[in-house]
This record gives C-alpha cells, sequence and structure tokens, in this order.
C-alpha cells in the first residue's frame, strides 16, 4: 500500500492552487505546498475512503484533495475557524465553495473541548497537526476509536509536536494495526487501526455502568495488560508477585481464617492465596474469562478447589449467602458506576460478620493524577521532555469510569460502615501514610494508590501497621524464632541452581515479612570445608511470603545457586534483616547446614 501511495505521489497531476484562496496569507508559499496537497491526493487515491472527517480545515485545500481522489466520498470537516494554529478567520467559508459539488459539510467547532467526534466510524479522519502537542494529542485520542485510518499531518513539524504523537504511538499501541511516517514537507503520519478497537467513541464515564464494559475483559485483557500478568503468566497465579496483590493479602492476615469473599477476583491469585491459608472462599467476577483463568490456578490440587466456590455473575446482584469473616474488593471499585458503588458497599455490609472485616484497594489515587501528574508534566516541560497531557493508559480510558479520591472513597464507604481507614500509599511500600507522623497534602497528591479496610467493629489500625512494613529487630533470643531444612539435594552440578525446603517458625511478638523500610529474607552462604572459607556469601533472596505471624509456622521453598567450585561444600541458610543484620551471627545463632558435593 505504501509502494501505491508512492508511485501515485509522483505521477500525480493535481494541483490545488486551482481552488486556492487569492487572499490566503500563506499564498507565498503555494508552489512549496504543491507536492504537500498532492501526497494528500494520493493517499485518499489508494484508500478510497467512503466517509472522511477533517479536524483543522482552514481554507479546505485538504479536503479538496481528498474528494478529488475519492469524490463520492462523504465528508464533514470541523474547525474554529479563527487565527491561530495556522487558521485564518473566514477560511471555512472558501472551504465550502471550493468543495461545493461532493458530499461536503463543515462545523465551526473546537475538537479540544470534544470528548468524542460527531457521528460513527470513518474510513479516515485527518488531523492537522499544525498546534501544540498537547492538542494534537488529545485529537489523536478521540480520532482512535472512530477512524479506520488516522492521517495527521505536521509529525515532523515541531519537536513538540514529534513527541507527543510519538507519545500517542506508544501509550495506545495495542490499538495499532500498524503505521508509517512519509516525510514529505512536514511528515505525514499514517495510522491503520486495528478493527476490534473501533468502537464509535463512547459517552462519558459519568454516563456508563460496568455492563457496558464487559466485553473489554477478556483474555487479552488479564493476560496482556492488567497489572501483574507477567507473574501469572509464569506462576500461573500460585504465587503473588505482584506488589498490589501482596499488600492486599498482606492485609487478610488480620483474619485467621474462615470465610473470604473476593469482589471481582480476576484472574484468581487472591482466590488462591487465601484459599492456601485455610480459608473458605466464594469469588466473584461477572467476566467468563476471569472465571476460567482463576480456576485454572487449581487445576492439579482438586482438594484445595474444595475451598472455593466460584461464581461468574455481576458483583452487585449476585445472589450471596453470608456471613463472612473477609471480604476483598482489590482493584474492583474504580470499573463500577457511582449508583453501582454505593449498592456494593451496603451489600457487603449486610453479608460481613459484626467483626468481619472489608479491605479496598484502588488505582489510581484520583489526586495524584489531578494534581501531582501537572507538576510532573511541569518539570518534564523545564527539561526539554515531553509528558502527554492524558496520563492514563488506552485501558484505564476504556474501564475506569469512577476513578477514587480519599475524600470520595471515604465518604462512600462510611455511609455503610461505622468504621473507615483509608490510607495513601505506593504499593511497593503500602504502610504508606500510617507510617507517617503527619499527613502532608504534597503525600496524599504524591501517592498512586488507595487502601481502606471498613467493618462494624472498631479497625484494628496498630495490626494494621504491623502487618504492613518491617522495622529493625532487636537481636532474637534463643527459641523465639525456628529455622530446619527439610530438603536439599546431596550433590549439584557447579552453578547449577536447585530448591531447597525450610521450615520457619516464629515465638516472638514480631511480624517476620518481606516489606520496607527492612525487610526480612531467608538467604544462605556457601562455606568451603576446607578452607574455612565464604565461597558466596550474598545468596539469592527468597522472601517470606506469606508473612510469618506470631505462634505460626511455614514451610518456604529456597532457590540456591551452586557456587561454581566443585568440591564438597556446607550450604548455610539463614535469616536477613536488610540494612540491620545477619542471623546466623552471634548472639542468634540462626541457621541450618547441608554439605553438598558440587561437580
Amino acid at each position: 500500500m505504501i509502494e501505491q501511495i508512492l508511485k501515485r505521489w509522483k505521477s500525480c497531476s493535481y494541483d490545488f492552487r486551482r481552488t486556492a484562496n487569492p487572499g490566503d496569507p500563506f499564498g507565498y508559499r503555494f508552489d512549496e505546498w504543491l507536492s504537500y496537497y498532492r501526497l494528500k491526493w494520493a493517499i485518499a487515491s489508494v484508500l478510497r475512503p467512503a466517509s472522511i472527517l477533517e479536524i483543522g480545515v482552514r481554507c479546505g485545500y485538504s479536503a479538496a484533495a481528498f474528494l478529488d481522489a475519492a469524490p463520492t466520498a462523504s465528508y464533514l470537516g470541523i474547525d474554529v475557524d479563527e487565527e491561530s494554529y495556522g487558521g485564518h478567520k473566514g477560511a471555512l467559508e472558501w472551504a465550502g465553495k471550493i468543495t461545493a459539488r461532493f458530499q461536503a459539510s463543515f462545523l465551526k467547532a473546537n475538537t479540544q473541548q470534544m470528548q468524542r467526534l460527531p457521528g460513527g466510524i470513518y474510513d479516515l479522519v485527518h488531523v492537522d497537526g499544525q498546534q501544540d502537542g498537547d492538542g494534537s494529542f488529545h485529537d489523536l485520542m478521540i480520532a482512535l476509536p472512530q477512524a479506520r485510518y488516522i492521517l495527521v499531518d505536521g509529525y515532523f513539524w515541531t519537536n513538540l509536536n514529534f513527541l507527543a504523537m510519538s507519545s500517542f504511538l506508544e501509550r495506545f499501541r495495542e490499538a495499532i494495526e500498524f503505521y508509517c511516517v512519509i516525510p514529505g514537507y512536514a511528515g505525514e503520519l499514517l495510522i491503520k487501526v486495528s478493527p476490534e478497537h473501533l468502537t464509535g467513541g463512547r459517552p462519558p464515564a459519568s454516563q456508563l455502568s460496568s455492563p457496558a464494559l464487559r466485553p473489554a475483559y477478556g483474555d487479552d485483557y488479564y493476560l496482556l495488560h492488567c497489572g501483574g500478568y507477567e507473574f501469572f503468566k509464569r506462576d500461573k497465579g500460585k504465587r503473588l508477585e505482584d506488589p498490589r496483590l501482596v499488600a492486599v493479602a498482606s492485609l487478610g492476615g488480620l483474619k485467621s481464617g474462615g470465610r473470604c469473599l473476593d469482589l471481582g477476583c480476576g484472574r484468581g491469585e487472591l482466590v488462591y492465596e487465601f484459599a492456601r491459608r485455610g480459608f473458605q472462599v466464594t469469588a466473584v467476577d461477572y467476566s467468563e474469562p476471569a472465571i476460567a483463568l482463576a480456576q485454572r490456578c487449581f487445576a492439579d490440587e482438586p482438594e484445595l478447589r474444595k475451598n472455593v466456590a466460584f461464581l461468574c455473575g455481576d458483583a452487585c446482584t449476585a445472589p450471596l449467602q453470608g456471613p463472612f469473616d473477609l471480604a476483598i474488593a482489590s482493584d474492583l471499585i474504580e470499573h463500577l458506576a457511582a449508583a453501582e458503588l454505593d449498592v456494593l458497599y451496603g451489600k457487603v455490609a449486610r453479608l460481613l460478620k459484626p467483626d468481619g472485616l472489608f479491605i479496598v484497594h484502588t488505582f489510581p489515587n484520583l489526586w495524584s493524577y489531578r494534581y501531582e501528574y501537572p507538576r510532573r508534566r511541569r518539570f518534564a516541560a523545564s527539561v526539554g521532555a515531553y509528558l502527554p497531557p492524558e496520563p492514563r493508559s488506552r485501558y484505564e480510558l476504556l474501564v475506569h469510569i469512577n476513578e477514587q479520591s480519599p475524600r470520595r472513597m471515604r465518604a462512600g464507604l462510611g455511609r455503610h460502615f461505622a468504621n473507615v481507614l483509608i490510607w495513601f500509599a505506593d504499593p511497593a511500600a503500602p504502610l504508606g501514610s500510617l507510617g507517617a507522623a503527619r499527613l502532608s497534602k504534597s503525600f496524599a497528591r504524591f501517592a498512586p494508590d488507595l487502601f481502606a479496610i471498613a467493618s462494624h467493629a472498631p479497625v484494628p489500625v496498630e495490626q494494621v501497621r504491623r502487618l504492613l512494613e518491617m522495622t529493625p529487630l532487636e537481636p532474637l533470643r534463643p527459641g523465639e524464632v525456628s529455622l530446619v531444612l527439610t530438603q536439599a539435594p546431596a550433590r549439584a552440578a557447579a552453578g547449577q541452581c536447585f530448591d531447597c525446603s525450610v521450615l520457619v517458625g516464629n515465638e516472638s511478638g514480631a511480624v517476620l515479612q518481606s516489606l520496607p523500610p527492612n525487610p526480612m529474607h531467608i538467604a544462605y552462604h556457601w562455606l568451603d570445608e576446607e578452607a574455612g572459607r565464604a565461597l558466596v556469601f550474598d545468596g539469592l533472596r527468597t522472601r517470606l511470603w506469606p508473612p510469618l505471624c506470631h505462634g505460626r509456622s511455614m514451610c518456604y521453598v529456597v532457590p540456591v545457586r551452586a557456587p561454581e567450585l566443585p568440591g564438597r561444600h556446607r550450604l548455610r541458610l539463614t535469616l536477613v534483616q536488610e540494612g540491620v543484620r545477619w542471623f546466623d551471627q552471634p548472639p542468634t545463632n540462626l541457621y541450618a547446614d547441608a554439605l553438598v558435593l558440587i561437580e
């Protein structure tokens, strides 16, 4: 197709000057524009669009070129008809004059104030790139769901436009089948939109409800776009690695067992985690692909699967039988309209036991997008970089219809629960504002995620804090923590990776876990038996997951890499608190050894 366009461009005799406005103040540039408008003609000649929409009409030279090449096409041109961004007041009248013999109509309007283009899907949407980068980015965003092809001129017009359009291509790449750039006069960017992403535009998020979003939640969403998909593919949902899920599961440690309700269970990582802990789990999601993925987590564990009841249905209307000790809504509430969310909160309030807990996580913290992101854009601009005006990914724009601010979230939960604890955090450091001596406005704006716990009973705030951070421990007294090596190989190849099993028991007053600021890990040394020296001191780290609470024991699988030096060496497994101490040192002397022949 590109070769056809280039061939017709070179052989084209179309001359826009025959219909050019004699009063155009840029008339002195007409000769250098000749090749530019012939390229427009060639593109339309090859694409043969039946419908065309143009953003930025000016005197209608592009419109005339398109319609000369595709004379049966219907055309709608949108222009502010003002002296801005290369515009010319009164130019729209001339555009109407030179296209009068075609099916052409014009709308005096500003697309920067539109959330969707008028009409449905167009074969070709032409975006005039002669404006600031943000304007081009916005026009591309609203064109994407309504255009089979998007043609943008001015890709190389300014560095700002180039950065903005390139940011658009990166941000919305999954919706693009292909694109190409023809340098030409100012750079023509031609985008072919993937057919499955043509939606014809949609109403504003405030007018949507979750049933309208259901088609978006397919395998592609869960396996290519929904956060944590890489971990899910690798671990089949049996290990928690994504920080937001780890944080929610850590909070679940407030309950030692009972009945758990997972609303909007998605791929099922939390379902598997709480079933493994001994909970009886009811998992709800209205996406059939999500339920299928979640069930697949238990494919080879039929006994554990007996602890789970899956229900494919709307969380707001699904028939559920309480009471529950624990309810979870992780990354759900931003996908529900305000009225639906109020129904859900009321339903959970009725289903919980008097001392039951409702754990909620949502992204984004709306204040972060509303206040922090503009600050980051200003800083980027100050150093010559570019951040687009829209911080959200395509999928966020598609499925987030009710993003939450802390104030809105507190008010919604407070209508149904007597006790609500809300805090801001980064999932990688989930204690967030709970660990701050004084809450500052800058922290509230900066933190990307929101967490909440709601209950009819008082929320155990201090216990929450202990579950979300690992502070420096004093040296452990003998017997407070035990470590037993339950499985290790007798021999291994040099440099080989293998697994050991370690049983760790905790009788100390602390929760042992791998969270900031000083995470605990299982680690190891390799010691040379004959030379009495360390071959490897800093071995691979293994997270203590799930966290080890007081009075509990847990068996952990510990990956180990064998040293490169052959011989009989001592593998010493122990605990390390990062930035604090190794626990195989006095006075704790906590370790377990195995002799391994390295071959």
